[in-house]
């Protein structure tokens, strides 16, 4: 339990660092960071038990506090220019369409199977795991490869599809022909990232299931709001 000022200073110290180490493994922005950590209430309680602290009373409370005020730090443009230059490395960006399905989101686990196994009416003794770091597994009598994400993955994967569109249109240049005068304008002087990403949002909201099997070659199976299991062709 948190119990005096002493306490919380050491215990921010410790989840700040922590935090620290999980952004640069998996390379995601803050933005993302909510979405998959706070987005799903047993990944919390897993990262807190990696780290020693599930038994911590309000441990919760700090990690909650240190993630928002990430967020908003990166909302508002109030960071370093070293944590500045971080987040806007080629590590973080995604640069490839298909890198949206993969970046921050982690191994599949036995969670999926039990999915695949109810969905698939087998048993899991008939489902293998073909690659976990791309939740891509072969079922019993089933032609060809599934796929599958739940639904705090699918949070994931689109905020990096938005990404990667922004870093798409805001790369670009127009020409503008005025008479006898012509103007070359680069679209990322224009475009507010925060006011793309959130009509973008909209776009993709009913889209998503329908890009993520365009990038697979896949045919979506299901329609369920808990999870997406595709099929690849």
């Amino acid at each position: 339990m948190i119990q005096n000022t002493e306490d919380a200073n050491k215990y921010y110290q410790l989840v700040n660092q922590y935090i620290d180490e999980y952004v640069d493994k998996w390379k995601i922005k803050p933005t993302n960071l909510k979405n998959y950590l706070l987005g799903n209430k047993s990944r919390l309680v897993n990262f807190l038990e990696r780290k020693g602290l599930k038994d911590v009373g309000n441990i919760d409370r700090v990690v909650l506090d240190i993630v928002e005020d990430r967020v908003a730090m990166q909302n508002d443009g109030v960071m370093t220019f070293e944590n500045f230059k971080f987040f806007e490395s080629e590590e973080f960006k995604v640069v490839d369409l298909r890198q949206c399905l993969y970046k921050g989101v982690e191994k599949a686990t036995l969670n999926h199977e039990k999915i695949l196994a109810d969905f698939f009416d087998v048993s899991l003794s008939q489902i293998s795991s073909m690659s976990p770091e791309k939740h891509t597994f072969l079922i019993h009598d089933v032609d060809t490869p599934v796929v599958i994400y739940n639904k705090e993955e699918l949070m994931i994967i689109k905020e990096n599809i938005i990404d990667f569109a922004f870093n798409q249109v805001s790369n670009k240049n127009i020409s503008l022909d005025l008479g006898s005068s012509k103007f070359d304008i680069k679209i990322s002087e224009f475009l507010s990232e925060e006011s793309f990403k959130e009509k973008f949002s909209l776009i993709v909201e009913g889209k998503l299931n329908q890009v993520i099997s365009s990038i697979l070659f896949s045919k979506v199976l299901n329609d369920s709001q808990d999870y997406l299991i595709l099929q690849m062709l």
